[in-house]
C-alpha cells in the first residue's frame, strides 16, 4: 500500500491512497451482506489500508453499524 504524508499541513498522519467506501455494507439485496462487509474489511485493513468512506445515508444508516462492529470498541481516536 502506499501512502501520502502528511494528511492536513501540520497532523503528520499518513494516509492510505486507496480509500475502502463501504457503500455496500449491509444486509439489503444489493448489498455484500455481513460476512462479505467483514471480508472486504478485513482484507483492506491486511494490505495496509487507512482510510475509509462512509455515511450515515449508506444503507439507511446500516453501513456505520457494520462499520462500527468491526471496527470494535477498541477503535478510539488517537488525536
Amino acid at each position: 500500500m502506499r501512502y501520502q504524508t502528511p494528511f492536513g499541513r501540520a497532523t503528520g498522519r499518513r494516509i492510505s491512497e486507496y480509500v475502502l467506501g463501504t457503500a455496500n455494507f449491509g444486509s439489503a439485496p444489493s448489498a455484500a451482506g455481513l460476512e462479505g462487509a467483514r471480508a472486504i474489511f478485513v482484507t483492506f485493513v491486511a494490505a495496509g489500508g487507512t482510510t475509509l468512506d462512509v455515511s450515515n445515508i449508506y444503507q439507511d444508516g446500516e453501513a456505520e453499524r457494520v462499520l462500527g462492529g468491526l471496527l470494535g470498541p477498541s477503535a478510539t481516536p488517537t488525536w
